[in-house]
This record gives structure tokens, sequence and C-alpha cells, in this order.
């Protein structure tokens, strides 16, 4: 004979806003054609100043830089601003892009994800260039 185990609580499980929109990000930046995420403007006042106090945290924030999200329940609204190349089809890499990002959030989090995507630039060469700066990998 076992003995019998205590019954567990029951496990509640929350997922934060910032979670949600790095997962979001990493996907993202995984799809063929994305060449970078544009950060808003509150994401990047956000980074200078944690990187002018020494605040670590703040660069926390960079990672998911070009994302946002707000979860609702049991569903992610996530909002994605991007910039691509000359010669990708910007409504087929839209379509790409939420595919992934619900696929990965769902798999990571067990949310739905409702996803918007922006198309914010178009890079006209897409040979060498230049590194973009830190915030916009």
């Amino acid at each position: 004979m076992t003995p019998e185990q205590p019954e567990l609580p029951p496990v509640r499980l929350t997922v934060g806003d910032a979670v949600v929109a790095r997962i979001a990000a990493a996907a993202a930046r995984e799809v063929p054609g994305v060449v970078a995420l544009l950060p808003a403007l509150a994401q990047t006042l956000l980074g200078l100043a944690g990187s002018l106090l020494g605040d670590r945290s703040a660069g926390d924030a960079l990672s998911a830089a070009g994302a946002s999200a707000a979860v609702r329940g049991r569903r992610a609204e996530v909002s994605l601003t991007l910039v691509t190349t000359l010669g990708h089809n910007a409504r087929d890499l839209c379509t790409a892009v939420q595919r992934a990002v619900a696929d990965r959030v769902r798999a990571d989090t067990g949310l739905d994800a409702l996803v918007t995507v922006t198309v914010a630039d178009v890079l006209l060469d897409a040979g060498p260039r230049e590194p973009l700066p830190g915030n916009l990998r």
C-alpha cells in the first residue's frame, strides 16, 4: 500500500504582458524577410534612460522592442512593427509573422493570440550594409 498523497491545490498561471511581447519579438525575428523590429517611442526612451542611469532592467525592454502585448484572460493581443526588404510581399510577410507569433505564443504560454503587424519601412538595398544599431536587431 502506498500512503495517500495530499491533494495539491490547483495551479494558477499568470503570464505577463512583457513575457508575451518578448516571445512575440523572438518569433517575428525568425521569419524570413523580417530585417528588424522597430521599437515604439516609449520603448526607445526607456532603453536610453536605462542605459544612462545604469538600470539593467530597462534594457530588458529592448528584447521586446518593436512588440507590445496585452494579456486579457486567455487571450493576448500582440502588436508588432517591422522592417523588411524590397522584394518581399508585405501581405505574405505579415501573414507569416502572424502565424509564427500566434503559434509560438500558444506553444509557450497556452494563450491564443490576436497579432497585428505593421510594416513601417522597406529597405531598398538588400545587399551588404552597415549593421543595424543594437536596439533594432
